[in-house]
């Protein structure tokens, strides 16, 4: 019997802390503000319209029962020299898994005009004619970059831990992306896969709508069609970006 209850040890360990109650789920606000604020407040808040025709706050509702999150986002380059390099829209929606209730996945899309050395750089050798390295581009070429992907995020306290707020929440997310890049100086158009990081401090400003920024890195690799006998390596760019965006959106 001592050997049995050794060898299921392991397993309880490892299920405890998933196997939550529908109480642990869906707390009611008694029992978050009353019984357990330090477990249930940790990473989440309890967020008040206010109501300005009596004056308080009223229209309680808890972050934890968060499910969906619609927002969009403009950005400018993450250089403070020339923000302008980089000009673009974002759309983005996360979902809360069921399971993992801090984690969130879901997708984006986003569209950015940018300039070719703001984004890449031009090859510097190539065994062919028709290689890269035999187009030198300005630094003002205009590109168009077009993204979409899915990824998976985190919601959290942990700067904010320093000061004395609610409606305050940072969060980063990681998406893979599948890529396409109309490059203007030589008409053509490349397609490729990526990945953004994003860094995101935002505000509530009421019970579902949110606004604040984000830090957004970009890394990807695209190639173009074949032109005569041309290598992969020689008709490929590595593509790498930061871009600063202002978001805003709700909850639901």
């Amino acid at each position: 019997m001592k050997y049995i209850l050794l060898l299921l040890l392991p397993i309880n360990l490892y299920a405890g802390p998933f196997d939550l109650t529908e109480e642990e789920l869906n707390p009611d606000a008694e029992e978050i503000l009353i019984q357990k604020p330090e477990k249930y407040l940790r990473n989440e808040s309890m967020i008040y319209d206010f109501n300005t025709d009596l004056g308080i706050k009223d229209q309680r509702r808890y972050t934890g029962t968060d499910k969906n999150r619609f927002s969009v986002a403009g950005h400018i380059s993450g250089s403070y020299e020339h923000p302008n390099d980089i000009l673009g829209a974002e759309l983005s929606y996360m979902r809360r898994s069921s399971s993992y209730n801090q984690i969130w996945w879901g997708f984006q899309f986003f569209q950015h005009q940018t300039y070719f050395a703001a984004i890449t750089r031009n090859h510097s050798s190539g065994s062919d004619i028709n290689a890269e390295s035999n187009f030198v581009r300005p630094s003002d070429a205009k590109n168009t970059v077009m993204a979409a992907g899915l990824g998976v995020g985190y919601r959290f306290k942990l700067l904010l831990d320093f000061f004395e707020t609610e409606d305050m929440f940072e969060s980063v997310d990681v998406f893979v992306n599948g890529l396409r890049l109309n490059e203007s100086f030589i008409d053509q158009e490349y397609q490729g896969y990526g990945l953004t990081t994003n860094y995101g401090l935002h505000k509530r400003s009421s019970t579902s709508f949110f606004y604040g920024g984000k830090l957004s890195y970009n890394v990807a690799s695209v190639t173009r069609d074949a032109i005569g006998e041309e290598k992969k390596s020689e008709r490929s760019l590595a593509l790498g970006w930061l871009s600063l965006a202002f978001e805003l959106g709700f909850f639901y």
